[in-house]
């Protein structure tokens, strides 16, 4: 017997960002979508937090008092001092987007976590037994993680990925190549990636679907313990995405490449390769215009001769793509 599709019930979050706002909340998202347009998630935390707040105060002009009231209360309920460094930020927005609002604080009350962020870079041969391990995983694990020690996404990135980024191109050939299409997170660019050979028959047995962040973190913790891997404090997709940029930072100019490459395929600005290179002006001196020029994905290609981690995922029986059509309107 078929079971009844329920309609999905519309959450907060999704009015929020449908735009049903009381008017603080949407002067604040005015403020963040105009003129600069900070990504949807940025905006929904923002907002959350707002919410959060006006909710204590029955949406009623805040004061100073309200304010200070906020963060003890959250404090009281075991919220990080990380977090309410966020929320701190989040609210001062709020304020400044309302024009008869106060914000009374300085930069020296800004909360203060015990402990810095940090991110730790994975060691090769982490990264090389999750690869090996790839046979335990189901499909959405062995693809998120092609994913990830491929191009190096962020988590936000991989949450977000969808069904609708894989595409084949069409292009008159035997063999069509297959592209994804990735929305970075941070303020770099949308790029579009070849799936490498070794990769087809991965992203051929699965079409992803957006997750939530927090989701896509314990996946990691699963595909770690999985693959015999303890984890350590700091490890997570990110640890795969530093590992990948400091390799292939060395690795470019080696091969005559152009360090700028880099920034192209993990869409940052090239301004921001001034911290790698010491701000030598280097775009440009190893260019290989024969390749560049006459191939749109001749970057892809070039970096995947000198990939660090695509090598791993070569085995045939993983690497041949399905003779079997996907069905159009398929459920992931």
């Amino acid at each position: 017997m078929a079971r009844k599709k329920l309609k999905k019930r519309a959450t907060r979050m999704d009015i929020i960002a449908e735009g049903k706002l009381p008017e603080p909340l949407e002067n604040l998202r005015l403020r963040l979508s105009s003129p600069r347009l900070r990504a949807k998630g940025t905006i929904k935390s923002y907002l959350a937090t707002a919410e959060r707040f006006l909710m204590g105060v029955d949406g009623d002009k805040p004061t100073d008092n309200d304010l200070r009231r906020y963060f003890l209360k959250r404090r009281q309920h075991g919220i990080s001092e990380r977090t309410l460094r966020k929320e701190f930020f989040h609210l001062k927005k709020l304020c400044q987007a309302n024009p008869d609002w106060q914000w009374p604080f300085e930069k020296e009350d800004t909360p203060f976590p015990e402990e810095p962020v940090t991110t730790v870079a994975l060691e090769i041969s982490v990264i090389e037994q999750l690869i090996a391990a790839r046979k335990k995983y189901t499909e959405r694990e062995r693809f998120y993680l092609a994913v990830s020690t491929t191009f190096g996404c962020r988590r936000e990135e991989l949450a977000n990925l969808t069904k609708a980024v894989i595409k084949e191109e069409t292009i008159e050939m035997p063999n069509p190549p297959m592209t994804i299409f990735i929305k970075t997170a941070k303020h770099g660019r949308p790029i579009k990636h070849l799936i490498p050979p070794e990769l087809r028959k991965i992203f051929d047995a699965y079409r992803p679907k957006k997750h939530q962040p927090e989701a896509m973190s314990t996946m990691f913790k699963r595909i770690c313990d999985k693959a015999g891997v303890k984890r350590q404090y700091g490890w997570g997709w990110h640890g795969i995405r530093r590992s990948l940029v400091t390799i292939l930072g060395g690795v470019l100019p080696k091969n005559n490449l152009d360090p700028a490459m880099l920034a192209d395929y993990m869409g940052w600005a090239k301004s921001s390769l001034s911290g790698l290179y010491g701000g030598a002006a280097m775009v440009g001196f190893y260019r290989r215009p024969e390749i560049l020029d006459s191939d749109p994905y001749g970057m892809d290609k070039l970096i995947y001769d000198i990939h660090p981690f695509l090598p791993l995922w070569r085995e045939k029986e993983l690497t041949e793509p399905s003779t079997k059509r996907r069905k159009r309107g398929n459920t992931v």
